[in-house]
């Protein structure tokens, strides 16, 4: 009877490593899927821009009353941390805007967006520690399958260090590195279809459109080709009909946008607007400027090119040519000596 309980027991007890594991394994699985699923989202541009296309007039009292969540980033409100979140997130006002922007210009709009930023770098910070010090300590209790433990023996405790060292780099800094890379892809993306939205601009104002008309029906045309672009024009068109200031909201479109292109066009339309000029002639100009200025950079990439080229044609080229040229004379000098 004694030798049963003893075997009912330790099948419990493998059968709680067991499950232990599973609980382990679990976990991080979901985690692997939760980073996977963040960083391959769809853009979040179309259904931006179906929100804003939504209604003007129910944009506009969501602006007036205050909750309009897509307008609370063009606002660009300072995020003050208090009390214990002025440790954690950094108390540089510009640095703060500067992420705000960032992130509202990849989809992340909501008024805690850059404090659930900031909280997810320092979870991410502390996470491969803490699954290091929780591998040690169910290590120790022997709460662990023993091929985890035979693993953590042959690990010393400075390669333990090292491994938290570099999780915690890699934590606190990839998401950096991911804002900047979404951030840089958009602009990249804003600054291919800048010049045809300028263009199509310009042949609505020649067509008798107004400004703020002309800025709606681009934004509404051109959302297949470049929703980032759409999605900015939008926001504007609806911050005017909100009752803000025409350059404030342009002047925070070409903040969003990052490309000197839009800082140029948005002081063009301002200085246009505010000594009475002919918007027509100057739309007409600067789109020329822009379709030059996009075939001198298509240019000097192309004068690049052999440059680039040179390096790794020397380094294919030149193995193959030592051994063509030498190979025969290695021969001859062997067959002689």
């Amino acid at each position: 009877m004694s030798d049963m309980f003893d075997k009912f027991g330790f099948v419990i007890e493998a059968a709680q490593a067991d499950m232990l594991y599973y609980a382990i394994a679990f976990s991080l699985l979901m985690i692997t899927l939760g980073v996977f699923g963040l960083v391959t989202m769809k853009d979040r541009a179309a259904a931006r821009i179906r929100a804003l296309s939504a209604g003007t007039g129910s944009v506009s009292a969501t602006a007036r009353s205050g909750g309009g969540s897509n307008l609370q980033i063009t606002k660009a409100q300072g995020v003050r941390p208090t009390g214990w979140m002025k440790s954690l997130v950094p108390s540089n006002q510009e640095q703060l805007l500067e992420t705000q922007y960032q992130l509202g210009s990849i989809g992340f709009e909501g008024v805690n967006a850059v404090r659930d930023f900031f909280l997810v770098r320092l979870a991410l910070m502390g996470a491969v520690p803490m699954l290091m010090g929780l591998w040690v300590v169910l290590a120790g209790l022997d709460a662990l399958p023993q091929v985890l433990s035979d693993r953590l023996d042959t690990i010393s405790l400075l390669g333990r260090f090292q491994i938290c060292a570099v999780g915690a780099a890699v934590g606190f800094y990839g998401p950096a590195y991911w804002l900047k890379s979404r951030v840089s892809n958009r602009r990249d993306k804003i600054r291919q279809g800048f010049p045809n939205a300028l263009d199509l601009l310009q042949i609505s104002v020649e067509s008798g459109l107004g400004f703020d008309a002309a800025l709606a029906r681009v934004g509404t045309e051109i959302g297949r080709v470049s929703p980032e672009i759409a999605y900015e024009m939008l926001l504007v068109q609806h911050e005017i009909q909100a009752g803000r200031d025409r350059n404030q909201a342009m002047e925070d479109m070409a903040r969003r946008m990052g490309i000197p292109e839009a800082v140029s066009f948005v002081t063009v339309v301002a200085q246009s607007l505010q000594f009475g000029t002919s918007l027509t002639t100057a739309l007409r100009v600067y789109a020329k400027e822009m379709r030059e200025n996009r075939e001198l950079a298509a240019q000097e990439k192309a004068n690049k090119l052999p440059v680039h080229m040179s390096a790794v044609m020397s380094m294919m080229m030149l193995p193959a040519l030592f051994l063509i040229t030498l190979t025969p004379i290695i021969i001859r000098y062997m067959a002689i000596f």
